[in-house]
């Protein structure tokens, strides 16, 4: 069993090259994770693509047997509700992406403050892992998962 600490915090725009960013341990206790960080564009924000074949090109640079996926945003449909649009605003290239073909047993991420929490679709599990509310008050717990064992040990 391995349990993992997940957390997402807001951090306010600043210059930041994510060229210079590398996730460097892709196996974890039997697990293969990747990181992925483009969103659908927001208010010039970090990781911007525009919605539709830009983001569709970088979501299938995701490779099959991926244990846990970290995205910066959401899937359209789990834990993107806005209350105040009264909307969706998950990614629906992503949601493609992670039901039709990875298919990852955990999918984590944030940026919907408002989506804050835990659900499934009965392969994968969901984790909305913001810290901030709506109003970037850091007042939600970490969300700690148990994995079981690797699918292929």
């Amino acid at each position: 069993m391995l349990s993992i600490l997940f957390f997402f915090f807001a951090f306010f725009k600043m210059p930041f090259d994510s060229s210079k960013c590398t996730f460097v341990k892709p196996y974890l206790a039997g697990q293969r994770f990747l990181l992925q960080l483009p969103q659908p564009w927001f208010y010039g924000w970090g990781f911007n693509l525009p919605r539709g074949q830009a983001l569709l090109e970088k979501w299938n640079l995701i490779p099959e047997g991926v244990d846990i996926l970290i995205t910066h945003g959401p899937p359209l449909g789990f834990l993107d509700w806005v209350p105040k649009k009264m909307q969706r605003v998950g990614c629906v290239e992503l949601l493609n992406t992670v039901q039709r073909r990875v298919q990852p047993r955990l999918h984590v991420f944030g940026h919907i403050h408002e989506g804050y929490g835990v659900m499934a679709d009965g392969t994968t599990t969901y984790v909305n892992a913001s810290v901030c509310t709506v109003n970037y008050q850091p007042v939600n717990p970490p969300i700690v998962i148990d994995l079981p064992t690797p699918r292929n040990s």
